[in-house]
């Protein structure tokens, strides 16, 4: 079976049936990313800004009304999007009831042989809605294309007629004109053959049937029309077309083309008098005191894509006026060179390196925003600019190599930037980026637009009972989905990770709540920052506040931290892991193996899971690195604790694992990361 890529929502009171079906379908060899949802304001959310491809809806996951406002909302907002009920047993009766209800098919997760044909039910249906999305937008570029053309049509100088069996169903104001009508409408429904002179309609009949079989005119018509003031010779083309699956032939009377003048292009010399060897000992010439000196290096982007628009010496011509337009642009101390074709170098002394960001930021917005005319022709460009401040000590051929190496590559990736160049200022750029990651975070945190994800913990032991890592995702307001690697970062500089620990930790227990605990026996592993250790006291009171004096289960949650986190805090470690235990709940010591004393770690942290660095994975075929481990493992078993090992990618080393005494790993070769979202809806109490 051809593998099928989307997303599916599976809509249920608990994450166990998305979670097995994601795992049928991939081990099946479809690679589709599987959501679970439970409430109607969630799923509306996801149709309305990321539509799945498929919606699977628990049949006796609630009362029937809910069930109807699923088929409702799924018509309503993606009228074409399947829908199926997972439900049991699958007979033919049930599965009429269940397409009498509104779904496409009946499924079933209960058995091997339901999972199988639950696979090739969903592979049909999301082939079935692919297809009928791509059907849908050739229909409307289809649509588009009919429109366009007819209004080209209107608006043409030629003559033009639509003619289907031998009839005229349509003609423009040129043909009208040409044979002295002011409306085209008195021409549609006459038979062609009135509107070609007597000695002509025979022949105008044979060349008809001759084109709608297929057989096009091997040269133009010359014909003799009837207009109303008299006979009007032209000449003429026939072409067969398709309109509304029928044949129509349309009949082209080239209107004679007006004697047009050459254009002209103004002769612009595409590079400023001054070139790269002016450039470099201007670079190495005394600075002012007082002012801040850089180099700017502008690129226009995209030249080879402007020289197959608008050709090659209109290109030149081009280039030639987005020079001037920079040059307008300078302050009368600022100095221009050529440095190619496409590139301008200029340096520039303002009093703060920001007055001159500001100044490459204004060059790339305005120029980009700038119309050419090139003779006859309008072009558009976009600019790619380094700016880089020179340091002490810095040569001028190596300020001109860095700023020609990033200005390239910023073109290339995507062109339209301003790129930042050398130590000082990529620290402020740096910085820059920190900061609005860290807005854009808080930002998410006060809209509730984090999330939670999971990654399998997969058992060496043969264990029933899943165990899952809680990672944090992050939603912008454009909708892009941030890892935590990408923002966490920023909200570790900027004192946001107390906030996030609580969000992720609150979410986290409010999905056990919501569990249904005859069916779900998993363990989920939730991280806590360096802040949250910290202020160790302030979170165990938080926590309390929102168990509300409920006890923990450790096969149910387990708090983890960085080892050299606990060991840079020792006594809030404590205090802290103490504390949560008494709570009930289990603690795992992350990263672990690499601190000066990892095994004394145990004899002071109550711990029951070990989480071994990824050093260890990534350095397992050296003999020292065995040796550690091996040794760490024994210190664990001694301590009664179990161990986990991750970024595991390799079959061999899964084994070797096993042999050595590892209890549990995780990474690719058990489940990709991060593939499957838990409790969209999920939601917790603000500290």
């Amino acid at each position: 079976m051809t593998p099928v890529s989307g997303t599916v929502l599976v809509i249920s009171p608990t994450e166990n049936p998305a979670r097995d079906i994601e795992t049928s379908l991939r081990n099946a060899g479809h690679p589709l990313r599987v959501r679970w949802v439970q409430g109607l304001d969630t799923l509306e959310d996801h149709l309305r800004n990321s539509p799945p491809d498929l919606v699977i809806a628990e049949r006796d996951g609630g009362p029937a009304a809910l069930r109807d406002r699923v088929f409702e909302a799924c018509q309503r907002l993606q009228p074409e999007l399947p829908v199926l009920l997972l439900g049991t047993p699958l007979t033919v009766e049930a599965t009429l009831a269940a397409m009498a209800a509104g779904a496409d098919d009946l499924v079933s997760c209960e058995s091997p042989a339901s999972l199988r044909h639950l696979e090739r039910v969903v592979a049909r249906e999301i082939t079935r809605h692919a297809v009928s999305r791509q059907l849908r937008q050739t229909r409307s570029r289809l649509a588009d294309f009919e429109a366009r053309h007819e209004k080209l049509t209107d608006s043409t100088g030629d003559a033009v007629a639509c003619i289907q069996e031998g009839i005229v169903v349509r003609a423009n104001l040129a043909l009208a004109r040409l044979l002295g009508h002011d409306d085209p409408a008195v021409l549609a429904g006459q038979p062609l053959i009135d509107l070609v002179a007597a000695e002509q309609q025979g022949e105008i009949k044979d060349h008809l049937r001759g084109v709608l079989k297929g057989r096009p005119l091997a040269a133009g018509l010359v014909l003799k029309l009837a207009g109303r003031d008299g006979v009007v010779a032209v000449e003429a083309q026939m072409i067969l077309g398709n309109q509304d699956g029928e044949q129509v032939v349309e009949l082209l009377i080239r209107a004679a083309d007006p004697p047009r003048p050459a254009p002209t292009v103004t002769a612009i010399s595409p590079l400023p008098v001054a070139g790269r060897a002016a450039f470099r000992v201007a670079l190495a010439a005394p600075l002012p005191n007082g002012v801040t000196r850089a180099a700017l290096l502008v690129r226009i982007d995209d030249v080879a894509g402007l020289e197959e628009r608008i050709g090659f010496v209109e290109t030149e011509a081009l280039i030639g006026l987005a020079g001037t337009a920079i040059a307008a642009r300078l302050a009368a101390d600022d100095r221009l060179f050529g440095f190619s074709l496409d590139e301008r170098a200029v340096i520039v002394e303002r009093p703060e390196l920001a007055d001159i960001e500001r100044l490459a930021e204004t060059l790339r917005r305005e120029l980009r925003e700038e119309i050419f005319s090139i003779g006859d022709r309008e072009a558009q460009l976009s600019l790619s600019i380094a700016v880089l401040q020179p340091g002490t000590g810095d040569g001028a051929d190596t300020v001109i190599r860095q700023l020609a190496n990033e200005v390239r590559s910023a073109s290339a990736k995507d062109g339209n930037r301003v790129v930042i160049v050398g130590a000082t200022t990529r620290t402020a750029q740096v910085e820059r980026e920190e900061a609005r990651i860290a807005a854009l975070t808080r930002r998410a945190l006060a809209e509730d637009r984090l999330r939670l994800a999971w990654q399998s913990i997969a058992s060496l032991e043969g264990e029933t009972r899943n165990h899952y890592d809680l990672l944090v995702r992050m939603t912008d307001e454009t909708g892009r989905e941030w890892t935590a690697s990408e923002f966490l970062p920023a909200a570790q500089k900027f004192n946001l990770m107390r906030s996030i620990d609580r969000w992720v930790v609150g979410s986290a227990l409010e999905l056990i709540a919501r569990r249904n605990p005859q069916h779900d026996t998993a363990t989920l592993f939730v991280k806590i920052s360096e802040d949250s250790v910290r202020d160790a006291e302030a979170f165990l009171v938080w926590l309390r506040e929102l168990l509300g004096g409920r006890m923990l289960k450790r096969d149910e949650i387990v708090f983890e931290a960085q080892e050299l986190v606990l060991q840079n805090h020792i006594r809030k470690a404590r205090t802290l892991t103490r504390e949560l235990v008494e709570m009930g709940a289990g603690f795992a010591i992350e990263h672990f193996g690499i601190g000066p004393s990892s095994a004394q770690m145990l004899d002071y942290i109550p711990t029951h899971f070990l989480k071994f660095h990824a050093s260890f994975t990534q350095s397992f075929g050296d003999r020292a690195t065995i040796a550690r481990m091996s040794e760490l493992v024994e210190a664990a078993k001694q301590h009664r604790i179990k161990t986990i090992v991750s970024h595991v990618e390799d079959a061999n080393v899964m084994a070797r694992l096993w042999q050595m005494g590892v209890n549990y790993i995780s990474g690719y070769h058990v489940q990709e990361p991060e593939v499957v979202l838990l409790g969209d809806d999920a939601t917790a109490a603000r500290p």
